[in-house]
């Protein structure tokens, strides 16, 4: 039979080892927590150092870009009639392209997913400084 001694130790083990652990956790959680926050603030002056670089002229610049590209060249383009040029299949042994393939005219302006891309990628940083601003 085990003794109230023996007991004793025991009860007291498992306790010392469950408070431990416990405090283990927190220190754990604490330390998270400060990573995060040092995390954060790296990113907040990173984000502070970039919005001096560059002016707001440079920035309308490659919107207007964008929105020439995507939404009022195909326009004018169909317009006037404008031929585009587009690479045909070539077959999978010719490496270069010399022997087959060649250029397809089709009528106005090819519209690729890049630039789609960029004009949302514009549209969605526009749209996200006008929101931050409007909360200060």
């Amino acid at each position: 039979m085990m003794t109230l001694e023996l007991l004793s130790m025991l009860g007291g083990g498992v306790a010392g080892f469950v408070f431990k652990f416990i405090a283990a956790q927190q220190q754990a959680t604490a330390d998270a927590l400060e990573a995060v926050i040092k995390k954060q603030g790296a990113a907040d002056d990173s984000a502070d150092r970039a919005s001096q670089r560059g002016s707001v002229f440079g920035r309308r610049t490659l919107l207007i870009a964008i929105l020439w590209v995507v939404a009022a060249a195909p326009f004018v383009g169909a317009l006037f009639g404008v031929s585009t040029f587009v690479e045909s299949q070539r077959a999978w042994w010719d490496i270069f392209g010399v022997f087959t393939g060649g250029w397809t005219e089709i009528r106005g302006i090819i519209l690729l997913d890049e630039f789609r891309i960029g004009l949302l990628t514009c549209i969605g940083y526009y749209m996200g400084a006008s929101a931050i601003g409007g909360r200060r």
